[in-house]
């Protein structure tokens, strides 16, 4: 891997541990927002709790290079979820911010793959 793909690589696995780890705070200080359109969803304050921790520690570990591959993959998982959660109670646009971490995350894990 050149210096170039590197900067790319280290720059796109900082902004989704960022991403992450701010979507997990309205989760894990239970924020009434988050709560809300857990509740709307039909999810518990607990699951919220759940989401959130997961969140938090794949995010960190997305940040380890020897753990970002899995950490990579169980985003992806959560991200599933999300979206199966937005069809079954959203607009359509609600699946944006899922597809584009989907995405991001995807490209996590090619270039995991494709350097190791």
């Amino acid at each position: 891997m050149n210096k170039t793909q590197k900067i790319i690589w280290w720059a796109l696995r900082i902004l989704l541990s960022l991403g992450f780890l701010a979507a997990s705070l309205g989760k894990l200080t239970q924020n009434p927002a988050v709560l809300d359109m857990f509740a709307h969803w039909g999810y518990s304050p607990t699951f919220a709790l759940i989401i959130g921790a997961l969140e938090l520690v794949l995010g960190v570990l997305l940040l380890v290079p020897k753990t970002s591959f899995y950490a990579a993959i169980g985003l992806l998982g959560l991200m599933a979820g999300a979206a199966v959660t937005h069809i079954m109670h959203d607009s359509m646009g609600e699946l944006l911010r899922p597809a584009i971490f989907s995405l991001l995350l995807a490209g996590v894990v090619y270039l995991e793959k494709r350097n190791s």
